[in-house]
C-alpha cells in the first residue's frame, strides 16, 4: 500500500505533528477532528473488525473518564447533581469527555504509528545517528507483540489443561501468577539467545555500516515539507491562543471568528492531506471485507 511504502522519516514527522497537536488541544473540535481521523487511518491499515474492537475501547475509556472526573474535579459552575458531599458539575462532565477522548485519539494514533513504522523502518530512522537507541526501540517494538503472543500461547495451554475448570477466584490468581513466572523465563532465555546473536553478527564492532533500504523519493519530500509547514502553523495558531478553549469555572459556546475556522480547516488539511491512499486503502479493505 503506498501509505506503507512512503520514507519512514516521513511518516515519523507527520504522525509526531498529528499526535502531538492532539495532545496539547483542549478544544472539542480538534479533538473530534482528531478522533475521527485516527479511526479512518486504523481502519484502512486493519479492516473493520479490529477498528470496530478499538472503537468500543476507546468509548468504554472515554466513558470511564468521564464518570471518573467529577470525583476529582469540584470546579464548575453548573451544578447538575449531588452524591451526598460531591457536586457534579456539568464543566467537569463535558471535561471528562474531552480528555477521554484526547487520550483515545492519542492511543489510536499510536496505533497506527506501531503499524506503520515496525522494527526495521525505527532501525532506518535512529541506526545511523543513534544506532544504541535505535536498536533499543526496534527490540522493544519487536518483543512486545512476541511477550504478547507467548502469555496468550502459557494462558491457552493452562485452560487446555482444564486447570481453569471450576478454579476459584485465588487459584485463577496463582494461575496467572504462574503464567507471568513462565513468561519472564522464557523471556530471560530469549534475551540471552538475542545477546549472543547480536555478538556473532558484530553489533559490538566499533566500525559498522548501516544498511538502509529506504529513500526519499519526490512524494516524500514534498510530504515532509508539508507536513513541517503544516504542524508548525498550527503550534503558532495554539501557541497565539487562537482556538483555545477552557472547561472551567463554566462552559462557554464555541468561538467561530475567521482566524479559528482557518485554525480547523488547517488541521482538517493535515490530517486528510493522505486522503487520496487513505481512499485506496479503505477501498481496499472493503474488497477484502467481500471475499
Amino acid at each position: 500500500m503506498n501509505l506503507e511504502r512512503k520514507n519512514p522519516i516521513t511518516i515519523l514527522c507527520y504522525l509526531f505533528f498529528v499526535i502531538f497537536i492532539t495532545i496539547f488541544s483542549t478544544n472539542p473540535i480538534m479533538l473530534g477532528i482528531s478522533f475521527v481521523s485516527s479511526i479512518l487511518f486504523y481502519f484502512a491499515l486493519k479492516g473493520w473488525k479490529k477498528t470496530l474492537i478499538r472503537l468500543a475501547y476507546s468509548l468504554l475509556f472515554v466513558s470511564i473518564i468521564t464518570l471518573v472526573n467529577p470525583l476529582f474535579s469540584r470546579q464548575g459552575m453548573t451544578a447538575l447533581f449531588e452524591i451526598g458531599s460531591l457536586i457534579v458539575t456539568e464543566e467537569s462532565i463535558l471535561y471528562g469527555v474531552a480528555i477521554g477522548v484526547m487520550f483515545s485519539s492519542s492511543m489510536i494514533w499510536f496505533g497506527v504509528m506501531n503499524i506503520l513504522l515496525d522494527s526495521d523502518k525505527i532501525s532506518y530512522i535512529f541506526g545511523k545517528y543513534t544506532p544504541k537507541i535505535g536498536t533499543i526501540l526496534s527490540v522493544s517494538l519487536g518483543l512486545f507483540p512476541k511477550y504478547i503472543a507467548q502469555y496468550k500461547k502459557i494462558d491457552n495451554n493452562l485452560k487446555a489443561l482444564g486447570l481453569y475448570n471450576q478454579a476459584s477466584l485465588w487459584r485463577k490468581i496463582k494461575l496467572k501468577m504462574h503464567t507471568l513466572s513462565t513468561l519472564i523465563s522464557w523471556s530471560i532465555e530469549g534475551a540471552l539467545t538475542l545477546s549472543d546473536s547480536m555478538s556473532a553478527r558484530g553489533y559490538d564492532l566499533k566500525h559498522k555500516r548501516v544498511f538502509g533500504k529506504y529513500h526519499f523519493g519526490v512524494s516524500d519530500i514534498i510530504l515532509l515539507m508539508i507536513s513541517i509547514a503544516v504542524g508548525v502553523v498550527i503550534l503558532v495558531f495554539m501557541g497565539l491562543g487562537v482556538g483555545s478553549y477552557y472547561f472551567y469555572p463554566t462552559f462557554k459556546p464555541l468561538q467561530w471568528d475567521v482566524d479559528v475556522w482557518i485554525y480547523f480547516a488547517t488541521f482538517c488539511f493535515m490530517n486528510l492531506m493522505l486522503a487520496v491512499d487513505l481512499w485506496e486503502m479503505i477501498k481496499w479493505q472493503f474488497s477484502i471485507s467481500k471475499i
